[in-house]
């Protein structure tokens, strides 16, 4: 069994009973929560946990989440008392806060534009990839969240923004390890459940845009540029329209028709294992690497992308759940840039 302690102000705190903490590419700060239920002692010294504290997750003395406390729940009567505390990176505060209009400069990296954000939070920011080029407009509206701002302008260049165990900002693009470990029925499968779904695939996908013209590029070409892509497994007709905010030729409406048709075959198709402990060969389970899986159930023998992990503990035990999906759910594609405008505010 793993020893998970929360230390703050220096103290380890330990003997919890029940754990559940939560791990995501779709998530820009994981987050726990643990507790513990005990009979009332005399010489018994309550916890000193207060909200807002600086925390850091371990398990087995390897930090796992560095961020603060959000919630304290005690509830406790005559005979015993129960204690529920919760929290999240410290790259939540990206995601909860949003600030006014302020003058922004123009060219620079989505790595440059996250670091002058996150600075004021205490928050680093690192990159496990390439960022690729600065960006032509910086436009972030007042009043919109920072994390939501900086995951608009990662979508540009086709990144990912999570945060890791020391509670930096991780500029990202799966997969991001490959895993020798299998997932592997009859083996460390202990259950499975899936998802397989065609409610949000289309047998045609129109990709619309509009472009911008000029002496050599304009009439129907530039005002309405369109592109589309079918999807071989929707038999029937079945159709859908995606408008292109920002500028784009037919080429990248083509483009983005495919993209889109790949994603959402990706996303509709997953499934969630349940394995025993939190760990494999090569450390714990972690969102954004690919793992082998071998599951004649499904007709599955082949990699799939780790999108979600979720390490528990209960009275059922310590245990591992893990949503796969095909690597397609996250075939990124850079979205196109608006124009620069004559001011560039946020």
């Amino acid at each position: 069994m793993s020893d998970v302690a929360l230390i703050v102000d220096g103290t380890r705190h330990l003997g919890w009973k029940e754990v559940e903490i939560r791990r995501g590419l779709d998530q820009m700060a994981d987050s726990f929560e643990v507790a513990l239920t005990e009979k009332w002692a005399e010489d018994a010294e309550p916890r000193r946990l207060r909200t807002g504290q600086p925390v850091v997750v371990e398990i087995d003395g390897e930090p796992v989440i560095t961020g603060y406390i959000d919630d304290v729940l005690p509830n406790y009567d005559a005979r015993q008392h129960e204690l529920v505390v919760s929290g999240r990176s410290k790259t939540a505060d990206l995601i909860d806060s949003s600030g006014t209009a302020q003058p922004w400069e123009t060219g620079q990296t989505v790595l440059q534009v996250a670091r002058r954000v996150a600075e004021p939070f205490g928050i680093e920011v690192v990159a496990e990839v390439d960022v690729g080029a600065p960006l032509r407009a910086i436009e972030i509206e007042p009043g919109q969240t920072y994390g939501e701002a900086l995951m608009q302008l990662a979508s540009y260049r086709a990144l990912l923004l999570v945060a890791d165990a020391q509670g930096r900002l991780v500029i990202t693009r799966p997969p991001r390890e490959r895993l020798t470990t299998e997932l592997a029925l009859g083996e460390n499968i202990r259950r499975a459940r899936g998802r397989f779904s065609n409610r949000d695939r289309f047998g045609t996908v129109i990709v619309q845009g509009q472009g911008a013209a000029d002496d050599s590029w304009f009439g129907t070409a530039a005002s309405a540029p369109a592109g589309r892509a079918q999807d071989p497994g929707i038999k029937r007709h079945r159709p859908t329209l995606v408008v292109c905010d920002t500028s784009v030729d037919s080429a990248s409406c083509r483009q983005k028709a495919e993209w889109e048709v790949r994603k959402r075959w990706g996303q509709s198709r997953g499934v969630t294992y349940t394995v025993a402990g939190w760990r494999h060969a090569e450390g714990l389970w972690r969102p954004g690497d690919l793992v082998p899986i071998r599951d004649p159930w499904l007709g599955l023998e082949t990699e799939w992308l780790i999108a979600e992990v979720q390490l528990l503990l209960d009275g059922r035990g310590e245990r591992s759940e893990i949503r796969v999906v095909p690597p397609s759910a996250y075939d990124l594609q850079a979205q196109p840039e608006p124009e620069q405008q004559e001011s560039d505010v946020w």
